[in-house]
């Protein structure tokens, strides 16, 4: 049975993962986004950051791209426990993903590059943009708070 995920949706802007298939870790937000952690996407085979991901169905198990994930992250052999939380978190992130659809990753927040309007308490700071992306503009700005 597949599912929505996300996985890299090209190299634009900024790209350090050369997978063909690369989807996307558990958001690694640290304490400092300003050094790029809290608005990049990292790629759970090698580990590297992109910025855009699209929606995707795949057959993927849960259970399976938690463990690829954890392991990757450096633990051998991850608990029961550390998978079922770490499904669960991703469930409630790529729950309004939609297949084809682009996002970026800001904050612990998966958000479609065409959206307007943009107001969210994330993980680490509080955001108000007036939009994400406009297609064919190549530019993007915010009014962080």
């Amino acid at each position: 049975m597949s599912h929505i995920y996300l996985m890299k949706d090209g190299n634009d802007l900024v790209s350090h993962c050369k997978c063909d298939m690369a989807y996307i870790t558990f958001p690694s937000q640290m304490d400092c986004p300003w050094c790029g952690c809290g608005w990049l996407f990292t790629c759970i085979n090698c580990r590297k950051a992109f910025t855009f991901a699209k929606g995707v169905e795949v057959k993927d198990s849960w259970i399976d791209l938690a463990r690829r994930d954890i392991t990757n992250r450096g633990l051998q052999t991850p608990d029961d426990d550390a998978v079922e939380e770490w499904i669960a978190a991703m469930r409630e992130l790529l729950a309004d993903v939609k297949v084809g659809k682009q996002y970026v990753c800001l904050d612990g927040l998966f958000i479609p590059v065409d959206a307007t309007m943009v107001e969210f308490k994330g993980w680490h700071s509080k955001h108000s943009f007036s939009y994400i992306h406009t297609p064919g503009c190549g530019h993007s700005r915010s009014n962080d708070n």
